[in-house]
């Protein structure tokens, strides 16, 4: 595909040989000065044709470069999303195991709480049972000695 500047230059040349050939048919009396206007005059629409089609077949193809790249980044896009999808539910997933883990603990702590309760009040019977016990082995080391 030719550049706009290529392009202008192409055109500039031909332009020069075109306008080269009407004048050396002029001078030479092969066509009629009419005839050499009415062909320039065809010759400029049909480059300012040439032009305009080539500048439409140029910004197509960008146009179908940028389709492409929008294309590619959009296949990226979805890629991203579903691997976030995966994420989100991969997230979800441990907050349940996080939470049911949470519920676990706090059932944990509270039976060991329970236990150290219960643990404590029989330490205290227990502790009143040896004072009772030290104290009638007192009385009887006092008493018996």
């Amino acid at each position: 595909m030719l550049s706009p500047r290529r392009l202008a230059a192409v055109a500039a040349i031909l332009g020069v040989l075109v306008v080269a050939a009407l004048v050396a048919l002029l001078l030479g009396d092969l066509i009629s000065l009419g005839a050499a206007g009415a062909t320039g005059a065809f010759l400029i629409a049909l480059a300012a044709l040439a032009v305009l089609v080539l500048s439409v077949r140029r910004l197509d193809g960008k146009a179908q470069r940028m389709d492409q790249r929008i294309k590619k980044h959009e296949a990226g896009l979805a890629k991203v999303a579903a691997g976030l999808d995966r994420i989100e539910s991969r997230l979800d997933r441990l907050a349940a195991a996080v939470e049911k883990s949470a519920v676990r603990r706090d059932e944990d702590l509270g039976a060991i709480l329970a236990s150290l309760g219960e643990d404590r009040v029989n330490a205290m019977t227990r502790a009143r049972e040896v004072e009772e016990l030290r104290e009638e082995v007192r009385a009887l080391a006092k008493g018996g000695v």
